[in-house]
């Protein structure tokens, strides 16, 4: 597994796998990379790139309490150290703010942006709930959380297992500060900067992510996929789907832009 040492001389894992272009994924808070196992499949068409944050998973932690702009630092770093000019950028779930945040502040660095299950704001209750049930959690017992999750995601008690464990490793208070940055992120008078090809993903019972979808009408030309059925976990309950909605969408688009310049 590649490691990276940043400039802050801590070790950043990272999962690099396949060729063509590069998907960049971001997970949420606390769960690492793992949660991202079933979108291993891509490597047949991408050149995938899943990093642990910093205070998750096999990374080194960081002393200070990070804020989402400290993580789009940290991507541009992974980035520089790659050499790699652009990115097609994926955040799930909290993650996407991460993502939102670096296509942003750096959108000349994003090819395209695929979010599943994200928000540019919490604008509901139950999430703001759930937010705070889960920091209120971390600083009790986090490894009774990382059970959770690693159950809410995944049906294979193997890869649950696995998940778990990885998620043990995570700082609680990284994985605290995470969620609490997250819950105050707010990027709502900025979307209609995101000029690169845009891709939301969500299940249609995940009624207070969905409600975020009419957010993202300001911006130029959105793709969107509701999946029938499904919660909130799209890229570990539903990986076949997400898979092919992200293959579809970068054939639509990119295709769509190479005849647009002569290029085929």
């Amino acid at each position: 597994m590649p490691v990276y040492i940043n400039k802050d001389h801590q070790r950043m894992f990272y999962e690099e796998i396949g060729t063509g272009e590069v998907l960049l994924c971001i997970h949420p808070p606390g769960m690492g990379r793992k949660v991202f196992v079933n979108q291993y499949e891509l490597s047949s068409t991408f050149r995938l790139i899943i990093p642990d944050l910093s205070g998750h998973g096999d990374s080194d932690t960081t002393k200070i309490a990070p804020a989402i702009s400290d993580y789009s630092s940290e991507l541009l770093d992974l980035l520089e150290h790659l050499q790699l000019k652009e990115v097609i950028l994926f955040g799930y779930s909290a993650g996407g703010s991460i993502a939102q945040d670096f296509a942003l502040t750096f959108p000349d660095r994003v090819k395209a942006l695929i979010l599943s299950g994200a928000f540019p704001k919490v604008a509901v209750k139950l999430l703001e709930v759930e937010f705070k049930a889960g920091m209120s959690w971390v600083k009790q017992d986090p490894g009774s959380l990382a059970k959770l999750l690693s159950f809410s995601h995944f049906k294979s008690p193997e890869i649950r297992a696995e998940l778990e464990h990885h998620m043990s490793k995570s700082d609680p208070f990284v994985w605290y500060h995470f969620y609490n940055e997250s819950l105050k992120y707010d990027c709502t008078d900025r979307l209609q900067e995101f000029k690169m090809p845009l891709l939301l993903l969500y299940g249609n019972r995940a009624k207070w992510i969905k409600y975020h979808v009419k957010y993202y009408q300001s911006c130029s030309d959105p793709s969107l996929v509701i999946v029938d059925g499904a919660f909130h976990q799209l890229p570990a309950s539903h990986g076949p789907i997400v898979n092919q909605a992200i293959r579809d969408f970068y054939e639509r688009t990119f295709t769509a832009i190479q005849k647009t310049h002569g290029l085929l």
